[in-house]
């Protein structure tokens, strides 16, 4: 395994020694490491041509392919910073987060070029749908290569604050390319693995599909959105294009085992099974494990402030259907801790401190400082720790377990979602008056007060234009008034009593 000095370097050292080796597959369409190298200098000039500077933020929104991956490797190249957006996302959630972001360009697919036409002049769009001409900037390149540093912010990845507002999380390449050697030397990454991209760009696992992969000169097995979203499809794709790793969330893998038509595929190339952003079923994850004998099982913890920081394995002999899956032991660079106090709980918040860390929050100092926390490391050494909010419990045995969230966000098949986001999005329907989110069994779930004759389709059209579709509640009830707790405040208690006895009834 290489070590580049920036995130960006890898593909150009495989492109100079192992030009003819494959870098990205398509549905079988293979490109090569030099053929990727290429499209990435003619993006790149592109945007020299158009004035991109070190440190300008540059807004990417499309599907994964060639384009997609080519366009945030240019980005790089000339010291920009790339912020992936979701492609299907409201265009009112898109011009939320462009407000906080403040980009300096946009590429983006012709069709959602359009999101942004009444927003940016002209030259600061860029459609990556097109084909570039080749370009020849050595003496340029060569200038912003000596200008760039480890401590340049790389990628900025969207969330929601608990206001509903969105917020940026801030990545330098000394953070990703943290992140990605240690995840590629726990996966034990060779030029020979192919690599599966399931997830999209502005989900942080993609981090390890993209960077990872090239890291360790691997094939990067794009797995085009209409695949993920058909079982059958996906397991035949992953038969035919010899997929040896695989990293996804665990609701792909829940629905490999119960649509995926495993019993006809051959799985055999799966060495490595990696999941994250949700719990796992253990009885999903032992029957899929039937169908890929020679895999080793990797549960990764970690949210996108840190991306994967502990990992728990798992041999087919240690999958018995029934026992909780821990979130396992920290990888090699990362500190873990429970709480802040000097003697450490065995049950508490998780406190993180590594290089994988973000930088910070973007424009955001008072989330900053409730984000972070200074504490004497094993050596007494004073360290600064990531605040996870996640409550874990520490075993005998020195893993640790996934207890649940300190605040209100929630992970819905890999995706953080805040329920006071979707709480304010149904308030402002017009037909609603009060409104209370609660999770209950894997599923959002909406009670709401309102005006006689609410429509709930009407209510559920309206949350569809402002809302991700995996931040839609699944189920919304009326109510003809809210419970209360001695304060006057929303019991939500209550909220889980009246879900449990709907679902006895």
């Amino acid at each position: 395994m290489i070590n580049p000095l920036l995130l960006d370097h890898a593909v150009r050292h495989h492109a100079r020694h192992t030009p003819d080796a494959p870098g990205l597959s398509v549905l079988g369409t293979v490109t090569t490491y030099e053929t990727l190298n290429s499209e990435i200098d003619r993006i790149a000039a592109c945007l020299l041509d158009r004035g991109v500077q070190i440190g300008d933020r540059i807004v990417l929104c499309t599907a994964k392919g060639l384009k997609a991956i080519a366009a945030l490797h240019a980005i790089l190249r000339v010291g920009g910073v790339y912020v992936p957006l979701d492609p299907t996302a409201p265009a009112k959630r898109i011009a939320e987060q462009v407000s906080v972001v403040s980009p300096k360009y946009v590429l983006a697919d012709t069709p959602r070029l359009a999101l942004f036409a009444g927003v940016f002049a002209a030259p600061q769009l860029i459609d990556i749908s097109q084909d570039f001409p080749e370009a020849n900037m050595n003496d340029e390149m060569a200038d912003r290569q000596a200008r760039r540093s480890e401590y340049d912010a790389a990628y900025i990845l969207m969330t929601s604050g608990t206001t509903g507002t969105p917020k940026g999380i801030v990545h330098t390449h000394k953070s990703g390319l943290a992140i990605t050697q240690m995840a590629a030397a726990r996966c034990r990454l060779t030029s020979s693995d192919r690599i599966s991209h399931h997830t999209p760009l502005h989900f942080d696992m993609s981090i390890f599909d993209i960077f990872c992969t090239f890291l360790s000169g691997a094939c990067c097995v794009v797995i085009p959105e209409a695949y993920t979203k058909l079982p059958a499809s996906l397991s035949q794709l992953t038969e035919q294009e010899r997929i040896s790793v695989w990293y996804s969330v665990p609701h792909a893998i829940i629905q490999l085992v119960e649509r995926g038509a495993l019993a006809d595929r051959n799985l055999l190339a799966l060495r490595i099974v990696m999941f994250a952003g949700e719990v796992m079923p253990p009885s999903s994850l032992r029957s899929f494990s039937k169908h890929a004998p020679k895999a080793t099982f990797l549960n990764a913890y970690g949210p996108t402030e840190t991306n994967h920081c502990t990992t728990a394995e798992f041999t087919h002999a240690d999958l018995d259907g029934t026992t909780p899956l821990p979130i396992g032991f920290p990888e090699q660079g990362v500190i873990a801790r429970i709480g802040t106090e000097a003697d450490e709980a065995s049950t508490g918040e998780l406190l993180i401190a590594s290089d994988q860390v973000m930088s910070g929050y973007l424009n955001a100092p008072d989330l900053n400082r409730a984000a972070f926390c200074t504490l004497p490391d094993a050596s007494g050494q004073p360290r600064q720790f990531y605040r996870t909010g996640d409550i874990v419990r520490r075993a005998q045995d020195g893993q640790l377990f996934l207890v649940g969230r300190k605040d209100r966000q929630i992970k819905l098949r890999g995706y953080r979602i805040e329920l006071d986001e979707v709480e304010l999005a149904l308030v402002n329907c017009a037909q609603i008056t009060e409104a209370a989110v609660i999770f209950f069994e894997d599923k959002i779930q909406a009670f709401a007060t309102g005006q006689t004759g609410v429509d709930l389709n009407e209510i559920r059209s309206n949350l569809e234009t402002v809302l991700p579709h995996y931040a839609v509640p699944s189920r919304i009830d009326l109510l003809s008034s809210m419970p209360r707790t001695s304060t006057g405040k929303i019991d939500r208690q209550k909220l889980i009593g009246i879900a449990n006895a709907q679902r006895a009834a």
